[in-house]
């Protein structure tokens, strides 16, 4: 059963009372009126579509938003193929793994959303176990590899079957899919994109030009 079953509803309401709910030890500063603008723009860009970019200082929370962000709209099912894209395959790796923590070791949120983090739990960290694992005898069809997160398929669970999907910006952007159970084919409907220059990249004319490339072609 869920622990907190108006928090929970309270939050799908409110992307900045998520973060003060289920992470008190990340966001644990006063908000800013500039991080409370940020975060009205992703809740509308979640919510409702729409495109913005913004700069932030180093350790203001770019990263920490955007990660929180993409579980806000995973777990409430706003959106159902979601990609988080770094300025490389590995950092974007390091993102998926921070989204595990916390759904496997975050007890607010495995109160609160047991229908996804019991069974990530159930798995123990071994991922073959994926493949078998059911629930009233039928198959999960979770899936966890180190750039793709496929959320629990559970009866009348707002995320089920969520895809949750990491890329670096000069790797594989396009052809992002994903097949669904009913046949169907997925394909990405939000994408959060945190830093996408290294500082080497930074410093060159030409690469920044096709980062804006990508971000404009590709990515859109």
């Amino acid at each position: 059963p869920v622990a907190h079953k108006r928090i929970r509803k309270r939050c799908g309401d409110s992307l900045q009372l998520f973060c003060e709910t289920y992470f008190p030890s990340v966001f644990y500063m006063r908000w800013s009126v500039d991080h409370l603008r940020v975060i009205q723009k992703i809740e509308t860009a979640v919510r409702k579509g729409g495109l913005f970019g913004v700069a932030m200082p180093r350790g203001s929370g770019k990263t920490s938003l955007c990660k929180v962000a993409c579980l806000w709209a995973a777990l409430y099912g706003y959106r159902r193929f979601i990609v988080l894209i770094g300025p490389t395959e590995e950092h974007g790796k390091a993102l998926l793994s921070d989204l595990r923590v916390q759904l496997e070791s975050n007890d607010l949120l495995f109160g609160d959303f047991p229908e996804v983090c019991f069974p990530i739990r159930s798995l123990e960290g071994i991922t073959h176990r994926c493949r078998g694992q059911l629930y009233m005898g039928e198959r999960t069809h979770i899936e966890w590899r180190s750039n793709k997160l496929v959320l629990p398929t559970i009866p009348k669970s707002q995320s089920s079957g969520t895809v949750i999907m990491v890329a670096g910006i000069t790797g594989q952007i396009r052809g992002m899919t994903h097949q669904r159970l009913d046949g169907s084919i997925a394909r990405p409907d939000l994408v959060l994109i945190d830093d996408p220059q290294t500082d080497e990249s930074a410093r060159s004319p030409a690469q920044c030009a096709q980062r804006e490339a990508v971000i404009s072609g590709a990515i859109l």
